[in-house]
């Protein structure tokens, strides 16, 4: 079949299949839309691996222009967003494009995407962030009143329900409520991430091996862009902006910005844990998640040291030894990689384990085998 027709072909199927999950979304009246929003993606990302950014914006354009007769108009804005997600992890597989800064960008455009489309969703109601904050106070306070009767008349337990109270500030509750947002939204694309990885590979799609996230630095300067936007978080609730339009695009950036520095954060810290304390994958998990939650301010410092300093590389080498040299570019490694010959539980790195495109096959006896797989695009036969 000819590539142009096989192109319109392929594209006219990913759009139906687009148009009937929003349809089946609609027709169940939104009963199942927290779960569509994880495979909404998956059709773009399916044609993005196979013909790239530049083919796909066509089919995207197409499954926007057919989420308008099958779906409600804040349905539309949700859709739009995660269509366009998937499309950008489809051409980071077409170009092969390493695998953990394409995970990263997933995840920073599924935050960017929850909280804008909270906006978006709200203006389009009618609604406001300010309205949100007021019906998540009322909530609280009626769910305080509900435990306080239950459990009784005790002052101890009258006077932390009366600081809870206190606590429960329009500002307080307006950046719980983003940062939710912006946590849920990270969550969302590392499923998206794991989910269009198995079902490519279902398709017999070549998809290169990510490395560990650890052996990932950003360049240093978005390090500053990061302070930056807290800076900005920070200043819209101190000195709230008279427009609304303003005061929320400041409230996302600023927050987008918070967590972007707290994700390395996170990273540093079980860095910094592995390489003062221990190397128990359980240990290390546990206090790098608790750490999220309990020393957030301290993760966002980590961060700063970590993307701007050479904070990153000092880690690896208490890890791995002088063998670990930072690469240029921001990309880390070690030095004789594949050849060289590592103590304790670093084994000896294969050219097969290094080859970044990679996948499993099951032979005959079930066992599965790395087959280096290497396929061209049919674009580049033209």
């Amino acid at each position: 079949m000819n590539q142009k027709t096989l192109k319109i072909t392929y594209g006219a199927m990913i759009v139906a299949l687009f148009g009937v999950l929003l349809l089946i979304n609609r027709q169940t009246g939104g009963m199942f839309e927290s779960i569509m929003m994880f495979l909404l993606p998956i059709p773009l990302v399916a044609y993005g691996a196979r013909y790239g950014f530049k083919t796909g914006l066509a089919a995207w354009a197409s499954a926007v222009f057919i989420s308008i007769f099958v779906s409600t108009p804040a349905t539309m804005a949700y859709a739009g967003c995660e269509a366009f997600v998937g499309l950008v992890l489809g051409s980071c597989i077409y170009h092969k494009k390493d695998m953990t800064k394409s995970m990263l960008l997933v995840m920073l455009l599924c935050v960017i995407s929850e909280l804008f489309n909270a906006v978006i969703v709200a203006a389009i109601s009618g609604q406001s962030l300010s309205l949100y904050v007021s019906e998540m106070q009322s909530a609280m306070n009626q769910s305080m009143e509900l435990i306080g009767k239950y459990m009784g008349s005790d002052p101890r337990m009258e006077q932390q329900m009366a600081l809870m109270k206190s606590m429960m500030s329009d500002d307080f509750v307006a950046r719980l409520l983003l940062v939710s947002m912006a946590f849920s939204g990270a969550i969302q694309g590392f499923v998206i991430y794991e989910v269009s990885l198995l079902i490519l590979r279902r398709l017999h799609i070549a998809v290169p091996k990510p490395k560990p996230v650890a052996m990932y630095r950003p360049p240093f300067w978005t390090a500053y862009l990061g302070i930056g936007a807290f800076i900005l978080y920070n200043y819209s609730f101190a000195k709230p902006f008279e427009n609304e339009i303003v005061q929320s695009i400041a409230q996302v950036v600023g927050i987008v910005g918070l967590m972007y520095l707290m994700c390395f954060g996170v990273i540093a810290m079980s860095l910094v844990v592995q390489a003062f304390i221990t190397r128990a994958k359980a240990v290390v998990v546990l206090i790098s998640f608790l750490s999220l939650f309990m020393m957030p301010q301290i993760d966002m410092i980590l961060g700063i040291f970590y993307i701007s300093g050479q904070f990153h590389t000092y880690l690896m080498k208490r890890i791995y030894g002088e063998g670990f040299e930072e690469a240029s570019g921001a990309n880390a490694g070690y030095r004789g990689m594949g050849a060289g010959k590592t103590s304790g539980r670093n084994a000896v790195r294969t050219a097969a384990e290094d080859n970044p495109y990679i996948r499993k096959d099951k032979s005959l006896s079930g066992r599965a085998m790395l087959v280096n797989k290497s396929e061209e695009h049919p674009d580049d036969k033209e």
